[in-house]
């Protein structure tokens, strides 16, 4: 999963390949105990598992590369630019005041720093969710077939 949200042609289809996720956790998990029996809730807890997996590898491969880019490479001043161009060309689509006073805010160092672990925190939820509703979803599938 954190694999495929550095790849273009996934990030589009996140929510498909977080499902996946978490429908592979089970999948592998039944391959390895197959005589025991996996449960919706047990399910949802290795999709969980599997998305905070993800979640962490993905942090960590993001700070890497920001700080190898910014420090290594110098292009630090060239990340904030591209993330400022971004977020003004959203707020030149939404007239409102609070919209704009939000970008101008944004664009402050502290404002960037929120910016960035209020994304990561609603990254961190999207893996959780998706993946545990992958894997209950792969858990519930599976039972069905045994029986």
């Amino acid at each position: 999963m954190a694999i495929a949200a550095f790849l273009p042609v996934f990030i589009k289809l996140f929510p498909i390949w977080m499902l996946g996720g978490g429908w592979l956790a089970v999948v592998l998990y039944r391959r390895r105990a197959a005589s025991l029996p996996v449960s919706s809730t047990t399910g949802g807890k290795l999709g969980a598992l599997a998305g905070l997996l993800a979640f962490v590898f993905l942090a960590v491969f993001m700070s890497a590369y920001l700080i190898s880019a910014t420090l290594g490479l110098h292009q630090g001043e060239q990340i904030r630019s591209s993330l400022r161009a971004a977020l003004q060309q959203t707020a030149a689509s939404n007239p409102d005041a609070r919209t704009q006073l939000l970008v101008q805010w944004s664009q402050t160092p502290e404002g960037l720093a929120m910016l960035v672990a209020i994304s990561m925190f609603v990254f961190l939820v999207a893996f959780l969710l998706f993946s545990t509703a992958g894997g209950i979803f792969a858990a519930s599938l599976s039972r069905r077939k045994l029986r």
